[in-house]
């Protein structure tokens, strides 16, 4: 049995996960530790199928920063992380921006959008 410890991530208590998973029987996974059924579902989730809220920087053109922090909408696949990531690095977009602008519309196929993490007003003409 392969035993990994994480931090839940679903509410603000953030519990102490102990996940123990069998290695011969992936359907064999044992979580400890969770407060409610949603810490244990994520414990299961992380081990199955990981994923992650992704957060990076568009170039921002004729704004009063060059670059523009964005995150995605919801999580993705970690096998996917690299490429969403090279993806938004090679964006570049116009001020003015609204925080929450929708940056990338569905991000490689995904069905989650990359949006603006701030508001930045345009300069110049």
């Amino acid at each position: 049995m392969e035993r990994v410890i994480r931090k839940c991530k679903v509410c603000p208590i953030g519990c102490e996960l102990i996940i123990t998973e069998n290695p011969n029987d992936p359907f064999d996974i044992k979580v400890e530790g969770n407060s409610c059924n949603r810490g244990r579902n994520f414990g299961i989730q992380i081990t199955t199928n990981p994923m992650k809220v992704l957060t990076g920087k568009v170039t921002l053109l004729k704004g009063s920063m060059k670059h523009l922090p964005v995150k995605t909408t919801g999580p993705v696949p970690r096998n996917k992380v690299e490429e969403c990531l090279r993806v938004i690095n090679s964006t570049e977009i116009t001020a003015p921006v609204n925080r929450g602008d929708v940056i990338i519309k569905n991000i490689l196929g995904l069905g989650v959008d990359v949006v603006a993490a701030r508001k930045v007003k345009a300069i110049g003409n």
